[in-house]
């Protein structure tokens, strides 16, 4: 007896006339039972003592319209020959399971597949039941049907169109390869989006570097321009007469001089460092200055210099000290006696009695006024 064997004229075997024939995605047909009519149709094919082909019927669950088991997987597991139905779960299912005997057929998602020549004295073995008792009806359930339908042909000593059980092996293989290149598109995808990221995140930084690189280019060429300038403004006043500048302005010339102690002491990267802040000379300040004649002029410029710029702490030659405080000064009072803000420096030798000093004040606004020049003298120790 041959087995799921396909007639010439009608791929699922013998149409049924109240049946309807859905072409599944393979155009493999399968017969949806649509009635109680089509039922007794159903079981007339099944204890047909003439039929030749294999019937399978999947059952949906309740509720629903279509099986958990997938048509085209139970297709390549039964053969090309085998006539599948589809059984809603219900009504329907209850109908057939009073017409077949042994009351045993599908229901709520389990799959029947009968051999030829079923009848009451049939042994249950030639025609199994795929039940899964999680409810999924997956590999697991498909597998159970391979193994049944193997077993079944060999309770029956023949041999079928097709291996069943290999059938299910080559499946399986397809559904890994499947679900392998999935996990395999869905990771490349995901290296991608990494990939796309970590551009992303170059580029950024890309971008912020080459701005910090521009505005520190840009910081470069105003401190040059400034440079530029001042030695500018420097060579004019010498070019108009220094000498007589000095006479005529000695504020200004005084802080010409300055400006050019702070450029040729520090270098470019001293400079941006240290700054000259603004400053101011205090009314009494040349004229005091003019008054000491061993003051060099170009040493009290450094001084004031390097006070404007604020290196004057960590330059030990300087001699910083406190001015003391005037006992007289009323508090808050802003004179250099009495303020505790002003300092002096020492302008000549650390052996002289009587150094020359600079005094100043750094107003609230940061503003360094030099108010005048003075005597300095380390104090002593009061004796014992």
């Amino acid at each position: 007896m041959r087995l799921w064997r396909p007639q010439s004229n009608d791929p699922a075997g013998v149409a049924e006339p109240h049946s309807k024939r859905v072409e599944g995605p393979a155009s493999l047909p399968y017969l949806l039972v649509q009635n109680h009519a089509e039922v007794q149709e159903l079981a007339e094919v099944v204890l047909n003592p003439g039929r030749e082909e294999l019937v399978v019927v999947l059952s949906s669950r309740a509720k629903e319209q279509w099986p958990p088991l997938d048509v085209d997987d139970v297709r390549a597991i039964v053969g090309p020959g085998a006539r599948i139905y589809i059984l809603p779960t219900g009504g329907l299912s209850l109908d057939l399971n009073e017409r077949l005997p042994g009351r045993l057929t599908p229901y709520n998602g389990s799959a029947g597949a009968w051999l030829p020549g079923f009848g009451p004295e049939s042994d249950p073995r030639e025609h199994p039941i795929v039940f899964d008792p999680t409810g999924e009806y997956g590999l697991r359930a498909l597998r159970q049907l391979a193994y049944g339908l193997r077993d079944a042909l060999l309770v029956r000593g023949v041999e079928g169109q097709a291996d069943p059980w290999l059938a299910y092996r080559s499946l399986h293989l397809v559904r890994v390869k499947d679900e392998a290149d999935l996990k395999i598109h869905g990771l490349q995808e995901q290296l991608t989006q990494a990939l796309e990221e970590r551009d992303e995140a170059a580029q950024r930084a890309l971008d912020e570097s080459e701005e910090a690189v521009k505005r520190a280019r840009k910081e470069r060429d105003e401190a040059l321009n400034g440079e530029r300038e001042a030695a500018r403004r420097l060579r004019v006043a010498e070019r108009d007469g220094g000498a007589e500048v000095s006479a005529q302005d000695p504020e200004g010339a005084l802080m010409e001089l300055i400006l050019q102690r702070w450029l040729e002491t520090l270098s470019l990267e001293e400079r941006n460092e240290h700054p000259l802040c603004p400053y101011v000379l205090g009314h009494d300040f040349v004229r005091s200055a003019e008054g000491l004649s061993n003051l060099v002029r170009d040493r009290l410029a450094y001084v004031c210099a390097m006070i404007v710029c604020k290196r004057v702490e960590s330059l030990a030659a300087l001699a910083l000290s406190p001015l003391p405080t005037n006992p007289h000064a009323h508090q808050g009072n802003a004179s250099p006696n009495g303020n505790q803000s002003a300092w002096q420096c020492s302008l000549t030798r650390q052996d002289s009695q009587t150094p020359p000093a600079v005094r100043y004040l750094q107003l609230p606004d940061g503003t360094i006024k030099f108010t005048g020049m003075g005597s300095y003298k380390t104090p002593t120790p009061p004796r014992r």
